[in-house]
């Protein structure tokens, strides 16, 4: 009798743990979905439509403050682990100057995480620095393309910059020169894209499953993406950001971020400018490159402080050098 009644509640008991497996489930499966994006398939009820905006806010965080009148807004893509690398951004080129005459501010793009503790640590982090814009997406890469959509239309609404640098925790930004550049010697207040941009032999799309790269024909028929640039920092002006996103409200997302800005701008009649001052290799540069590069990539926490250096004794050391005012 006692061995019957001990498996009635271990039945019991697997049975409510399944069910409560299931109600769990229920709660998250507008964050993870499932089929082509692999539990983590962007907030759209069809592979055919578009980006749903309203979905990707969360009201988990606070919003960051929008600075007024500022040139340049700077989205940092950022995974919520990556604390170290929030932390050497701060200190480094996202600390504004004081009376600085082109403003410029940063906020960094993160999705929500299922780990406890990681959570706690970016409420405790966002309570202290109010630049953390989380979306309502798992952060994956997979969901780049929404947590990068969610910044812009987030920027779009509530900012109003002159322009839009969207980059990675892993870059550096030449904030000591960028803003003024744009306010100064831009060629293109309106409808720019700028980058670093791929070549064509580049731009194939990936069509086997097992890649975390992977877009099927079903989603973007072509076999080559149009031209874009690198993810690791490009610029739109604001009327370009509110092109792009009106395009994305009818253009299935993939998960090739920089891809996707690539085909939004084209359907959106934006031209891309290539330009070599955003550089996807960090070569130890010069100090006196440092009065010409705009981003860097490949930098790691420690080599933050480095480059903010270079970039000060550039102003000094390097002013026999004719100021660079253009892209290429």
């Amino acid at each position: 009798m006692a061995l019957k009644r001990a498996w009635c509640l271990r039945f019991m008991l697997c049975v409510s743990s399944f069910l409560c497996l299931i109600l769990l489930w229920s709660q998250l499966s507008p964050l993870f979905g499932e089929d082509r994006f692999h539990l983590t398939r962007p907030v759209s009820s069809s592979p055919k439509e578009g980006v749903d905006f309203s979905l990707l806010f969360s009201e988990d965080l606070g919003e960051p403050q929008c600075q007024d009148h500022s040139v340049l807004l700077i989205l940092v893509t950022s995974h919520p682990s990556h604390i170290e690398q929030r932390k050497a951004i701060r200190k480094t080129w996202a600390s504004p100057m004081e009376g600085a005459a082109y403003p410029w501010q940063v906020v960094f793009l993160i999705g929500r995480t299922l780990d406890a503790e990681l959570d706690w640590h970016i409420h405790k982090e966002d309570a202290e620095h109010r630049d953390i814009l989380m979306g309502n997406y798992v952060d994956t890469y997979r969901n780049l393309s929404l947590k990068v959509m969610h910044g812009m239309k987030w920027v779009a609404d509530r900012c109003h910059p002159q322009y839009i640098l969207k980059t990675d925790d892993d870059c550096f930004v030449n904030t000591d020169r960028l803003p003024a550049s744009l306010a100064l010697h831009s060629p293109a207040k309106t409808g720019l894209y700028v980058g670093s941009v791929f070549p064509r032999e580049k731009r194939k799309v990936i069509r086997d499953p097992s890649s975390k790269w992977y877009v099927s024909q079903h989603i973007f028929p072509p076999d080559i993406y149009p031209p874009y640039a690198s993810g690791i920092g490009y610029i739109l002006s604001l009327d370009a950001v509110i092109s792009v996103l009106k395009m994305a409200e009818g253009t299935p997302p993939i998960p090739v971020e920089d891809a996707y800005i690539g085909i939004l701008a084209e359907r959106a009649g934006i031209s891309l400018l290539s330009s070599s001052r955003f550089t996807k290799y960090n070569m130890k540069w010069s100090v006196c490159n440092y009065r010409y590069l705009m981003v860097i990539h490949r930098v790691s926490p420690g080599d933050q402080e480095l480059a903010q250096k270079n970039v000060l004794r550039a102003r000094t050391e390097c002013t026999r050098k004719a100021e660079v005012a253009h892209w290429h």
